[in-house]
């Protein structure tokens, strides 16, 4: 007959087993799934999903420390007051905390379950440490919860007294479609939407804490500023870690300029320098884009550039129509006008590209000189600015999605 005491025993055991990085990543697959089921866009926001993964690991870790203890005390961790501050900033409900908090309990529940039918065959066991571990864990959530809320609760009241709360709301209704107020608005942001924008989305490692974070990002903000020449730049806070920063520019600025951070946990996604209202939105969309696949990479870089990655963004799930039309405006350039001339050397390149780069097989495809053919292409990367081979792959996925969708994805006249 399995007691208190042999049920107490094997959690701590088991403990200690579950501490390891592969085990805890279990933890967190599970946990994600679960809150992916319940939201399914929630965690598509790359600042709450890193904050919801770090609260995660710290409260598992945090359990199986006292989990196998006789004096069972649980404390909220300091990553999961730094998500619910996060929460608060981005403007989400109380509700949605909760219900991500349960969503959650479910998914740790389910993989739990699943573990402890592997690895305890004795029914009486099992059933004891099920019970201690139901009761342990739910005790430790409703404690934490209190500390939790407490902390989102004091952000958002400070957050909505805040002038950048403000700020942000407009920010976001932009960003969403609505028109930018004008000069003469009392919400007008003091930035010039008329201008050329690179939008940055910085953030700063767990190993920075949150009390340090954002100064150093405003602060790496204004050298960036500096070094584009833009006047200081239009920043909002995404969250503990992070930032978002535009730069406005009378001209097209040179994005290579950007200064590398002076630390090592300091990270920026950088979108294409884009013009006007539009040029705002799209360039931030970038930014974002690029974050994603950054902070989904083993390795993340200081620097990511969404034209580096836009291929990558496109092929896991950052794609849409606008993110096409911009690559085909980007990588065609003087090739991308409606004139039947140019359509001749687009059909040409794209027929080049799909015969590896034969010149007798093109010549054959289209049923013209292979002469045609190199007069063809000299023209075409003259409109480039570059050989097609040094963009040999953007190129082509710009002209196979022309050749899908028509003449529609082309810039106005």
């Amino acid at each position: 007959m399995a007691n208190k005491a042999s049920a107490v025993e094997w959690l701590a055991a088991f403990a200690l087993r579950m501490r390891s990085e592969s085990e805890s990543e279990l933890i967190l697959s599970a946990v994600d799934s679960a809150i992916q089921e319940t939201f399914p866009h929630y965690l598509a926001d790359v600042e709450v999903h890193r904050e919801v993964r770090a609260a995660t690991r710290a409260h598992w870790l945090g359990f199986l420390a006292v989990i196998g203890r006789t004096q069972f005390e649980a404390r909220p961790p300091t990553e999961a007051m730094d998500g619910a501050r996060t929460v608060a900033r981005r403007g989400y409900g109380v509700d949605m905390l909760l219900k991500t908090y349960r969503a959650a309990q479910r998914g740790l529940w389910r993989y739990i379950t699943q573990v402890l039918h592997q690895q305890i065959p004795d029914p009486e066991l099992r059933g004891a440490v099920l019970v201690i571990f139901w009761e342990h864990s739910t005790q430790w959530l409703d404690t934490c919860l209190d500390g939790i809320v407490a902390a989102y609760m004091n952000e958002r009241e400070h957050h909505t007294r805040n002038f950048d709360a403000q700020r942000t709301e407009i920010v976001q209704a932009i960003l969403r479609g609505e028109p930018a107020p004008s000069a003469d608005s009392p919400d007008y942001l003091g930035y010039p939407m008329d201008n050329s924008h690179v939008a940055i989305v910085l953030w700063t490692d767990r190993e920075v804490p949150a009390r340090h974070a954002t100064g150093l990002l405003r602060e790496h903000a204004s050298h960036i500023a500096y070094a584009l020449g833009a006047p200081p730049p239009l920043l909002i806070s995404s969250g503990v870690h992070g930032l978002w920063a535009w730069m406005a520019t009378s001209h097209l600025p040179d994005i290579a300029d950007v200064p590398v951070p002076p630390i090592a946990h300091i990270h920026l996604a950088i979108g294409t320098p884009r013009s006007g209202l539009a040029g705002f939105r799209r360039s931030h969309l970038e930014a974002g884009a690029a974050q994603r696949i950054a902070t989904s990479a083993r390795n993340t870089s200081a620097v990511t550039f969404y034209r580096d990655v836009d291929l990558v963004c496109l092929l896991t799930g950052d794609g849409d129509i606008d993110s096409v039309r911009a690559l085909i405006e980007r990588e065609l350039g003087q090739l991308a006008d409606r004139s039947e001339p140019t359509a001749r050397l687009r059909d040409t390149v794209l027929e080049y590209l799909c015969a590896g780069g034969n010149i007798d097989a093109t010549a054959s495809l289209l049923g013209v000189h292979g002469n045609t053919v190199r007069y063809r292409l000299r023209q075409a990367e003259r409109r480039l600015g570059h050989t097609i081979e040094s963009r040999r792959v953007h190129i082509e996925l710009a002209l196979r999605c022309l050749s899908v969708y028509g003449d529609e994805l082309l810039p106005a006249l």
